[in-house]
């Protein structure tokens, strides 16, 4: 109630810029273009050559690398250190690839092809698939609400959807990555406030969380699958290793620090 009182219909120069700055890089690697260029060249091909499990598992693979660049462009992400940086990439990797695949699916219809959704439930199972329907039909209908929140996805500190043999490993300056997740999701209901007002606002949050029970279902599922696994495995290596890189010029401005 207190935001509302101070902002419930503005935002300020700098949070739409933010809001811009995620929109674009989302826009420049989400891989929809790519998806529409599968689906084309796939239905050129005869009927039994279509969707084969091994041409859907490259194009899988490819998708799901796009979202190393939601990591990688951050600026606020490339600002923590090292280590927390690896242990939320490890932790959340497979959230923000699944949502950002639950955007393409929606702008494709792709899972509506019934040969395609044949070899993807080889790849993740048809219990995940089913889950991931569900969570489908609950994203928000906001592409930029989405995209804030898979931004925002990128600091969330819920732990890992499976137990591993692997020793348990803490955040060294979790102080920092709260202090990022409010910046974010204020940001969100500031927009869904300017959007639609405090009481659709608090559904769509409703419904958020909704949408990531479903894929946490979903994820559950998943990890069971290797070639699912070999995928973020690969996706985890990679963005790991571009951070290590010299930084290139970052779409998103480093927004903590104007605060």
């Amino acid at each position: 109630m207190n935001l509302l009182r101070n902002d419930s219909s503005t935002l300020t120069i700098d949070e739409w810029n933010l809001l811009s700055n995620i929109s674009h890089c989302y826009d420049g690697h989400s891989g929809i273009s790519a998806s529409e260029h599968f689906l084309q060249k796939q239905n050129e091909l005869p009927l039994k050559m279509r969707f084969k499990t091994a041409s859907v598992a490259e194009f899988l693979t490819s998708i799901v690398s796009e979202g190393q660049v939601l990591y990688e462009r951050n600026a606020d992400f490339t600002s923590i250190c090292p280590h927390d940086r690896s242990l939320l990439l490890r932790n959340t990797v497979k959230y923000v690839a699944a949502i950002g695949s639950c955007l393409i699916a929606r702008y494709t219809r792709i899972l509506d092809n019934p040969a395609f959704y044949e070899s993807a439930e080889t790849i993740y199972g048809s219990s995940t698939l089913a889950n991931s329907n569900r969570a489908l039909d609950l994203l928000d209908c906001d592409d930029l609400y989405v995209k804030l929140i898979l931004a925002l996805l990128t600091f969330s500190t819920f732990d890992q959807t499976y137990y591993t043999n692997n020793a348990s490993d803490n955040l060294r300056d979790v102080k920092a990555i709260l202090r990022i997740q409010y910046i974010y999701i204020d940001l969100a209901w500031r927009y869904l406030i300017y959007k639609c007002g405090h009481e659709r606002a608090v559904i769509r949050f409703s419904n958020l969380i909704r949408c990531l029970f479903s894929l946490n279902n979903s994820l559950i599922e998943a990890v069971q699958h290797k070639q699912y696994m070999d995928m973020i495995d690969s996706l985890i290596k990679q963005t790991e290793e571009k951070l290590t890189q010299p930084p290139e010029l970052s779409f998103f401005f480093l927004y903590i620090k104007k605060k």
